[in-house]
């Protein structure tokens, strides 16, 4: 008779280690849920926070054929702080990505502050002869820069003519 309440005990035993498992596995799957949902929503507040708008116009001549510089004034109009060379950017130039060695930022108007904050202008200068290692400078016609910088999207087209 002995041997029933001695088996209970082994199953009941058995059942509160199997518990204790399972336990802790959902509890570290929730931990893993919570920081993920921590995550994306810290994603999505840097998204909403940041917009750029590229203020130069495109019949000024940002294009200078002596250097063989496209310039841009791009104004932070998010409330998101920016590094202040422009190197949160990334930039699309006629279909090729521009390596970051290829592009200069520096802050036209700033508060004295060390980023790139609401209000201010960068002027993005893109060293087309860096692009694709080629010294022969943009052909006639249209162009196009794509700027991208924390899920903000921006087109400019400009156009280059003889004389440029």
């Amino acid at each position: 008779m002995a041997s029933v309440p001695v088996s209970h005990l082994i199953l009941f035993i058995a059942s509160l280690v199997i518990a204790a498992g399972v336990v802790g596995t959902v509890t570290t799957g929730v931990d893993r849920v919570s920081a993920a949902v921590d995550d994306a929503g810290l994603d999505a507040t840097e998204q909403l926070r940041t917009d750029v708008t590229v203020i130069s116009d495109a019949g000024a001549g940002v294009y200078n054929a002596t250097e063989g510089n496209v310039t841009l004034l791009i104004k932070n109009t998010g409330t998101y702080r920016l590094a202040p060379d422009g190197s949160d950017l990334n930039v699309v130039f006629d279909g090729s990505y521009v390596r970051p060695n290829a592009i200069s930022g520096t802050l036209v108007s700033a508060d004295g502050g060390n980023a790139w904050g609401r209000g201010d202008v960068l002027r993005l200068t893109i060293s087309v002869n860096d692009i694709d290692g080629v010294n022969d400078g943009l052909a006639d016609g249209d162009h196009r820069v794509f700027l991208s910088v924390n899920g903000d999207e921006e087109l400019f087209q400009f156009r280059v003519e003889g004389g440029n």
